[in-house]
């Protein structure tokens, strides 16, 4: 069955004003979404997934910003509450021609945009459908000062492997970091945090 965006988008906002009630700069999150939308450059899966985000942080009170210009590209969300944070959302989509080195390609596209995007607030998270599990490099679960040099250039090689953005130093990938892992339920709604360390420890059941 084919989607109708604009109608499943409708639906979701709907969900979250039961849920929340109206929220302040849920609107302007929408608004944003869409027209990106209609210049091919986010899906049905990717908005839900961002809407819901969207939603749950300003009901925790943060401003909140959709698909925010950056140096090197477009962050998820941006969003201040005393710090700031940035979240990349991640559907664990694989082009066909990946589809033999799925894993591999998702933990470069991951570390990419870890790198990448990172440093652009306070914390770094990445957030996914509750049923997907990252497969995010475990190095950059570290501490980047726990980090070493040949893991380091491990995940650079994967980097360039599956990119050619010239934007992303090694000075970057050392200093990136993941501060969590977030889930989202599009069924109820709920969006809930896993820190690095149980967030490792469910990696650890998949290989």
């Amino acid at each position: 069955m084919k989607s109708d965006y604009f109608k499943d988008i409708i639906t979701v906002k709907k969900r979250i004003i039961e849920k929340y009630g109206n929220l302040c700069g849920l609107e302007d999150i929408v608004h944003r979404i869409v027209g990106l939308h209609k210049v091919g450059v986010v899906n049905i899966n990717h908005s839900v997934l961002e809407l819901i985000l969207s939603a749950y942080l300003l009901n925790q009170g943060f401003k909140v910003y959709a698909e925010v210009e950056v140096a090197g590209g477009i962050v998820d969300i941006y969003a201040i509450k005393g710090v700031d944070l940035s979240v990349e959302v991640e559907t664990g989509y694989v082009p066909p021609a990946s589809a033999t080195y799925a894993e591999e390609f998702l933990m470069g596209r991951l570390a990419l945009k870890t790198a990448r995007y990172s440093k652009i607030g306070h914390e770094f998270y990445i957030a996914v459908p509750s049923f997907y599990i990252p497969p995010i490099p475990e190095a950059l679960l570290k501490p980047p000062e726990e980090r070493r040099e040949d893991e380091v250039r491990q995940i650079m090689s994967l980097i360039r492997k599956y990119s050619k953005s010239p934007d992303v130093t090694l000075d970057d990938v050392r200093s990136s970091k993941v501060d969590g892992i977030i889930t989202i339920n599009t069924n109820s709604l709920d969006v809930k945090l896993i820190d690095n360390k149980n967030f490792l420890a469910l990696k650890h059941f998949y290989s």
